[in-house]
């Protein structure tokens, strides 16, 4: 965890003191925890006091609600999100990488990101199919996400071969990472609802559908398989 942690002011307040900081990460882990276990409907603020070894009155000195506390960890989890797509588009510019490689390391990150707090994950997709503002808030990082991969990948358009617009080409394929990024993180190791093996074989599959689409036919897709 950072040593300072700057919250929005419209759901909370930085504390000044290091002993304040040590209470709020506290309090931010101990909900970290409990949401990912529980849910949000099944966290009350007296679950995470409780488990912060804190007071109630020190957990309302730095966030207003339950809801607040819930918006500060998910803009630090998209924070850090953006965070490592930022680097991986940084190091695909530096290194001149393939679009190919791009589109592997894009979805390898995305999948290995939600792998590390997939059920922290979880309840945020849950969280957005049934609060309208929370959706709009997680549609905003989905859209810097895209936003950041998007020129990467178009910068690689002479590489596309799809028999569609380069533009219209890359937003179906982050669209497309998307949604099975979201499913997998839904029903992880539910193949009964998937119909799909999960890990390593879908990073590889999807993988191998979004180059397909922009054009990388399978011809020029490494061979995993014999």
């Amino acid at each position: 965890m950072p040593d300072t942690i700057d919250l929005d002011r419209d759901h909370g307040r930085a504390p000044q003191q290091s002993r304040s900081r040590e209470s709020l990460t506290r309090i931010v882990e101990a909900a970290e925890i409990l949401f990912a276990e529980r849910g949000y409907d099944g966290t009350t603020v007296n679950d995470i006091v409780s488990r912060a070894r804190c007071s109630v009155g020190s957990f309302y000195a730095r966030f207003k609600d339950k809801e607040g506390l819930f918006l500060h960890i998910h803009d630090q989890q998209c924070a850090l999100l953006i965070q490592r797509i930022d680097f991986l588009g940084d190091l695909a510019r530096a290194e001149n990488a393939s679009l190919e490689n791009v589109v592997r390391q894009s979805v390898r990150a995305l999948f290995l990101f939600a792998g590390q707090r997939r059920e922290l994950t979880r309840v945020f997709i849950q969280r957005s199919g049934v609060d309208a503002e929370f959706h709009a808030r997680y549609a905003r990082t989905w859209g810097e996400v895209r936003d950041r991969l998007r020129p990467v990948m178009l910068a690689r358009k002479n590489e596309i071969k799809a028999d569609t617009d380069a533009t219209r080409a890359v937003d179906f394929t982050l669209q497309l990472m998307h949604s099975l990024w979201a499913n997998d993180v839904l029903h992880h190791k539910m193949k009964d609802i998937t119909g799909q093996e999960t890990g390593e074989n879908l990073i590889e599959d999807l993988t191998d559908s979004c180059l397909a689409w922009l054009g990388l036919r399978p011809a020029a897709i490494k061979t995993r398989r014999t």
